[in-house]
């Protein structure tokens, strides 16, 4: 069935009209799902999404493609070993953002053959690396899973040393950043 702007809009709003007489005991949410380009996906107010044309997100590479999901990682292998190599310029930057933070930094040392983080506890909160990771993992840089990068962090910095919070923390960050 076909509608124009005006009747889907009245159908809309007389939908609406008719659910706000309802019963009010029972919490619900209302979803409506318009499929075309431009279209709006109605949620709650402070949880709207706008759909475009083009996706403002690079493409990811699925995780695996470079690396074995079994390979472990020794305490002289460096945080640019989780990483494509596509992508250790970005994660160079955020090396080198870090590095004011760090405990014992040689700053002569290459950012991505760094292979131990002690970070300033005082000086940096241990979310802002999280996120930096993560924004990372967004972009398709890490080629390991995010238990692998969680179990990394847990033996080469202090961030925690055990590698299931770190793995519970990285993965609630992320969904604090994909909402």
């Amino acid at each position: 069935m076909e509608f124009n702007d005006e009747e889907a809009l009245g159908l809309m709003n007389r939908l609406l009209e008719q659910l706000h007489q309802a019963d009010g005991n029972n919490k619900c949410s209302i979803v409506f799902n318009i499929y075309e380009k431009g279209s709006m996906h109605i949620d709650r107010v402070d949880n709207q999404n706008f759909y475009g044309d083009t996706s403002h997100k690079p493409k990811k590479t699925p995780k695996g493609e470079d690396a074995s999901p079994t390979e472990r990682f020794g305490k002289d292998t460096p945080l640019s070993a989780l990483f494509r190599k596509t992508r250790h310029e970005e994660l160079r930057k955020v090396v080198e953002s870090w590095r004011p933070y760090l405990i014992g930094d040689d700053p002569k040392a290459d950012a991505l053959a760094i292979t131990r983080f002690e970070f300033d506890k005082k000086e940096i909160y241990s979310n802002h690396v999280y996120y930096d990771l993560l924004d990372l993992d967004d972009l398709g840089a890490l080629q390991v899973p995010l238990s692998q990068l969680a179990s990394y962090l847990a033996d080469h910095s202090n961030l925690s040393c055990s590698d299931t919070a770190l793995y519970q923390q990285l993965k609630y960050y992320r969904q604090i950043c994909r909402k």
